[in-house]
């Protein structure tokens, strides 16, 4: 009954983190400080019967990057990318709603995510030390596109950003590949091997200035990507 119980409160805190705006989200997690746990509690057991992890695989490729390099990891969870990277040089930047006090630090990763790095009218903008951006199942709040917005303003001039999903919420690769590309960056490549998760590589480049309105357009268009909804077990 505890199991059901669980899987229950889990999957509605998951319907909340999706088809709320993350403002929304922030404000429930600091009513309910237990959310944030127990939400992670159910995804990992969800991560159980995966046939792979993103963050798994992620660590594999970042291995390989040089000492020093620094990787922004955007709604970090467990922060698994710096529990398994710092320790070879990396420098890793964990990013969630909710902080550890040793690997995590509270953002909102939607609104403003606190580092340095310039958004000019045109060209890449100044004062970044991003080297890699990664948002690994964490494009979540209804807002989301905002955090791809805030990923171009910290990367350095071709800094890498790589995306994982939920195949399910893609009703429409390109036009999501679209909207990445819209905000300033380059597509490299996709993979959809995964029977679970689609992989995205980007490239940082210079774009030029977009009014206010084209703004408000671009990150209105959210709802490209559907929420992503846990079946009982």
């Amino acid at each position: 009954m505890k199991k059901k119980l669980d899987g229950a409160r889990f999957r509605w805190i998951n319907e909340m983190l999706y088809k709320s705006d993350s403002q929304k989200t922030v404000e429930m997690m600091h009513e309910d400080p237990t959310m944030f746990q127990e939400y992670h509690v159910g995804f990992r057991q969800q991560v159980q019967s995966w046939p792979s992890n993103p963050a798994g695989e992620y660590i594999g490729q970042l291995k390989a990057c040089p000492r020093g390099t620094v990787i922004a990891d955007l709604g970090c969870g467990d922060a698994a990318l710096a529990r398994a990277l710092v320790a070879q040089g990396l420098n890793v930047l964990s990013y969630d709603l909710v902080p550890d006090g040793v690997y995590v630090i509270e953002a909102d990763i939607c609104a403003a995510i606190p580092l340095p790095g310039s958004e000019p009218n045109e060209g890449t903008g100044e004062g970044h030390i991003v080297d890699v951006a990664v948002c690994a199942l964490s494009l979540m709040g209804s807002n989301w596109p905002k955090c791809i917005r805030e990923a171009w303003r910290i990367l350095k001039p071709t800094g890498q950003l790589k995306i994982a999903e939920v195949s399910s919420r893609f009703e429409n690769v390109d036009q999501f590949v679209s909207l990445i590309s819209s905000i300033g960056f380059k597509f490299k490549s996709k993979n959809e091997s995964n029977t679970h998760f689609t992989t995205f590589e980007f490239q940082k480049i210079a774009r030029k200035g977009k009014a206010e309105q084209d703004w408000d357009k671009i990150m209105s268009k959210g709802k490209i990507l559907k929420p992503c909804e846990y079946k009982r077990r």
